[in-house]
C-alpha cells in the first residue's frame, strides 16, 4: 500500500516514454535511482544506524547502573564506618556519656523513659567527635545526594544502656566514687543478691535514687556517698519516695553512717538506715 502511488507514476512514466523517448529514460533512471537509494538506506543503512545507537545506549546504560552501584557501595560502606564509629566514640567516653544520660534521660511514674534531651546532646556530642560524618557530608554535596543522617537511634541508646550497665556491673567501691556511680554501684549490689533493681534519674527521682522488688516487697532507697554522716534530709527523701512509687520498705544507704537525728527520724518512720556491704543482708 505504502508504493502504491511510486507505482502508478512509475507506469504513467512508462506509458508517457513511448512519445518522449529520452526523457521518458532518463526520468526512469532517476526514479529507479531513488527507488533504490531508498531501499539502501531503509534495508541496510538505516538499521545499522539504529544498532549503533542501540549499542551506544546500552553502553551509557551499563555506565550509568555501574556508576550508581559504587554510589550506592560508597554509601553504605559510610553508612557503616559511621555506625562502628559512634560506638567508638561511646566506648572511649563510656564515663562522660554515662553522666549525661543520668542527668538527662528523666522517667514518669510509670517507668517510661523520656529521651528527647539526652538525645539532642548525644548527637552534638557525636558530631563533636566524628570524622566519618565530615565524608558523609562531603558525599551528599559531591554526588548531589540528600538522605536523612540517623546519628541517633533506639540501637545506639540500647548500646549505650549496656554499655553503662557493664559499666557499673565491673564498678568496686572507692572512696572516689561519685555519687550517681555509688547509686548505680548500690543497684548492682541488688540484683546480685536476687533482687530486680534500677537505679532512677536524677531529675525526675522523686527521692528515690534506687528502687528494687523481691518475694513482694517493693522497696526504694536513697543512696548518698558522702564524705561525714548522712542526717535527716535523706530520710525525709524515701519517706516522700515511698508514697509516690507506692512501695511498702524504704532504706537509706551510706558508706560513712548518720547523724543521731537521722537515726531517730528513721526509726519514727519504719526506716533501715544501712552501709552498702548490709544490702545482701536485706
Amino acid at each position: 500500500m505504502q508504493y502504491a502511488v511510486p507505482i502508478i507514476i512509475f507506469w504513467v512514466i512508462i506509458a508517457n516514454a513511448f512519445e518522449y523517448p529520452t526523457f521518458g529514460i532518463v526520468l526512469l533512471v532517476i526514479i529507479l535511482a531513488f527507488f533504490i537509494g531508498f531501499f539502501i538506506l531503509e534495508k541496510i543503512i538505516w538499521p545499522k544506524e539504529r544498532e549503533k545507537e542501540e549499542a551506544l545506549n546500552e553502553i551509557e546504560f551499563k555506565h550509568l547502573q555501574k556508576k550508581e552501584k559504587q554510589k550506592q557501595e560508597r554509601k553504605k560502606d559510610l553508612d557503616n564506618k559511621f555506625s562502628k564509629e559512634i560506638k567508638s566514640i561511646i566506648e572511649n567516653n563510656i564515663k562522660i556519656v554515662a553522666a549525661a544520660y543520668r542527668t538527662s534521660v528523666t522517667s514518669n511514674s510509670f517507668g517510661k523513659k523520656n529521651y528527647n534531651k539526652f538525645n539532642t546532646e548525644l548527637e552534638e556530642f557525636i558530631e563533636d567527635n566524628s570524622k566519618v560524618l565530615k565524608r558523609i557530608r562531603e558525599f551528599c554535596e559531591k554526588e548531589y545526594e540528600t538522605y536523612e543522617i540517623n546519628i541517633v537511634n533506639d540501637s545506639v541508646i540500647k548500646f549505650i544502656e549496656n554499655e553503662i550497665e557493664e559499666l557499673y556491673q565491673n564498678a568496686d567501691y572507692t572512696d572516689e566514687i561519685d555519687p550517681f556511680e555509688y547509686e548505680h554501684y548500690c543497684a548492682e549490689e541488688f540484683k546480685k543478691n536476687g533482687w530486680i533493681a534500677e537505679a532512677t534519674q536524677g531529675s525526675s527521682d522523686q527521692g528515690v535514687d534506687v528502687k528494687a522488688s523481691r518475694d513482694g516487697i517493693d522497696l526504694v532507697a536513697q543512696c548518698k556517698r558522702f564524705a561525714k554522716p548522712v542526717g535527716n534530709k535523706a530520710v525525709q527523701e524515701v519517706v516522700a519516695g515511698i508514697k509516690y512509687y507506692a512501695a511498702n520498705k524504704g532504706i537509706v544507704i551510706a558508706p560513712n553512717g548518720f547523724t543521731k537525728s537521722a537515726k531517730k527520724l528513721a526509726e519514727s518512720n519504719n526506716i533501715d538506715l544501712i552501709h552498702h556491704s548490709e544490702i545482701k543482708d536485706l
